[in-house]
């Protein structure tokens, strides 16, 4: 159905559109930036480094730089506050709902092992992530978990909805920008062992409309990750 209320107040025409294009550029940071500043001959990597982020665990610093960005153009270009973008206190049913859609993600893993069972060991992208220190590992699955929701949920679709009105249109056209580096950096089989986790989200996005809730639900099935750093740390040890 046709936005109302909050909704209602996005803004029409040019501009409108000239705001909100550019706010996701600045969600979408970590897309472009990291391979435009390589591009310029700059090697970001030995910066990070001397922070400990090397190999996947350098995206907690890209993804903090986009939401600071972000979140600085909502308060003083847009401004507007974080109830904009669903972060608001999540309800009971909030909660229980993301408890549900969080079992449901677990039994889309559990089948999907069934059909094709995963090789030993993590896959290519989950190896490099276990490779990490336990730390490392445990600042990457809490930052993507709040970060992520910001920069791909509550910014793109709340602002997308209010100009074009549909939801699920909004939903349609930005899922593919989360979906598509995923599948880069974990394989095809991702599809099939963990999607679910992202379905689950948008679904709890649509039905709830509480960010924090998403929050609380990508940490939940991104924690297993855990499970096998844990256990190469102590095979190791």
């Amino acid at each position: 159905m046709p936005a109302t209320g909050e909704e209602g107040r996005g803004r029409t025409g040019a501009r409108g559109w000239w705001v909100v294009l550019a706010g996701i550029a600045l969600a979408w940071t970590p897309m472009w930036l990291p391979p435009l500043v390589r591009a310029s001959g700059a090697d970001p990597s030995q910066v990070l480094g001397v922070l400990g982020l090397t190999g996947p665990a350098a995206s907690i610093a890209w993804n903090v730089l986009a939401v600071t960005l972000l979140l600085a153009w909502v308060r003083a270009v847009e401004r507007r506050d974080l109830a904009s973008l669903r972060v608001v206190r999540p309800t009971g049913r909030d909660l229980e709902s993301a408890l549900v859609l969080f079992g449901a993600a677990m039994l889309w893993s559990w089948l999907g092992s069934l059909v094709l069972p995963p090789t030993d060991g993590p896959g290519r992208g989950s190896a490099e992530i276990v490779a990490l220190p336990l730390l490392a590992v445990v600042a990457m699955v809490l930052t993507a978990a709040v970060v992520e929701e910001v920069l791909f949920r509550g910014y793109p679709l709340e602002r997308l909805t209010e100009l074009l009105g549909r939801r699920w249109l909004a939903v349609a056209l930005t899922a593919p920008f989360f979906v598509v580096p995923h599948l880069v950096f974990f394989g095809p089989e991702w599809l099939l062992h963990h999607a679910g986790g992202t379905v689950a989200i948008y679904v709890l996005y649509l039905w709830r409309r509480n960010l924090v809730a998403c929050m609380a639900l990508h940490a939940a099935v991104n924690a297993p990750v855990l499970v096998p750093t844990v256990a190469a740390r102590l095979a190791g040890a």
